[in-house]
């Protein structure tokens, strides 16, 4: 199993509200709108998009990283509207060890309302049923309480924090981590 296979023809999924795709050059106002957003950006390792050309790359990035199986990002599609209006990603993964971390940002418009689990739990089931991966881990500042609900919510178990491991915005962070294992799913 290598997961880069897999997102060479990276999947689409559908829920009641959401759908998940590849990210497109199309995308680019939507995305731009929600990654220029210091609220969106402040707990992130990227810095808030100031223009366009930021977001640009960013797709470019992606897209390219599409042919080789290096992207796994997936763009958040608000059934509704067809608006892009976050991005779910495994961010790192390890074949050996058959494990992914889980990524994601969304539009401060769509926070709370379950969204972000709504789509992760789309990405864990993926990982545990045709990737067949051991564990399934995330991450999030101490005080991204958000966040950390979203993990307890897909069944992940809080595992520890890293103190001062991230240089982020200018400082060091914590971070804490969650996982969950194939074998609880």
């Amino acid at each position: 199993m290598e997961v880069e296979n897999y997102l060479k023809e990276i999947p689409e999924f559908k829920t009641e509200r959401l759908k998940l795709r590849k990210l497109s050059f199309s995308d680019l106002e939507d995305v731009f709108a929600f990654c220029s957003n210091p609220n969106v950006s402040r707990p992130m390792t990227w810095e808030v998009n100031s223009s366009k050309d930021m977001t640009k790359d960013f797709l470019s990035m992606v897209i390219t990283g599409y042919e080789k199986g290096e992207s796994g990002e997936w763009a958040i599609e608000w059934n509704e509207t067809g608006q892009v209006i976050g991005v779910a990603a495994f961010i790192n993964w390890s074949n050996r060890h058959k494990c992914v971390e889980l990524g994601y940002f969304l539009s401060e418009d769509y926070w709370g309302r379950g969204i972000a689990t709504e789509a992760l739990r789309e990405l864990v089931h993926y990982g545990f049923s045709t990737l067949y991966l051991n564990r399934i881990e995330g991450r999030s500042d101490t005080d991204n309480i958000g966040s950390q609900k979203v993990m307890k919510k897909l069944g992940m178990k809080y595992e520890g924090t890293l103190r001062k491991n991230e240089f982020i915005k200018g400082e060091f962070r914590d971070t804490e981590v969650y996982s969950i294992l194939g074998s609880e799913y």
